[in-house]
């Protein structure tokens, strides 16, 4: 007969299963912190339930720098994938000196929203830029296919 504390004992192991096996993965980063977000979130809820007073207190606190944590690896993400496109359409960053940085609790620097907009933006823009000087080129070579297409097929049926 399984007792309620033998049941959460292997729903425990199989978690931590599951998390090591996870970290294996070849999975992109953003997938393995919303997992771990929602592994805090199951953690801590059942904690925050059974605690009283002063220690509920405390846990809710500890719960909030845990996410607080993720949340900056989170804007590390996304500033390290915006980073790397404006590397690839040669787009400048706002200076480090600015009010478009910000600096997590751990140290890390990452794109304040403001910033990060800022920046998709200017790379939205250069997108553009590059692809209005394809359009023309493309349409043309589409109509002399057509063209050519329409002759060929002309020709032999006549």
């Amino acid at each position: 007969m399984m007792t309620e504390y033998t049941k959460e004992l292997r729903s425990q192991r199989l978690d931590w299963w599951l998390v090591r096996v996870r970290r294996q993965l070849p999975l992109p980063r953003a997938w393995h912190l919303r997992r771990d977000v929602r592994h805090i979130n199951k953690i801590y809820v059942r904690f925050i339930a059974n605690a009283r007073g002063q220690e509920r207190e405390h846990l809710a606190a500890e719960w909030a720098f845990e996410r607080t944590l993720i949340d900056e690896r989170h804007r590390g993400l996304e500033t390290e994938r915006l980073q790397k496109q404006a590397d690839r359409f040669y787009v400048p960053l706002p200076l480090l000196a600015s009010d478009q940085w910000a600096r997590g609790p751990t140290g890390m620097w990452y794109l304040t929203p403001e910033g990060a907009a800022q920046v998709r933006s200017v790379i939205y823009a250069e997108r553009k830029r590059r692809q209005e000087i394809w359009i023309p080129w493309i349409a043309a070579a589409v109509g002399v296919i057509g063209t050519v297409t329409g002759l060929i097929l002309a020709l032999t049926k006549g």
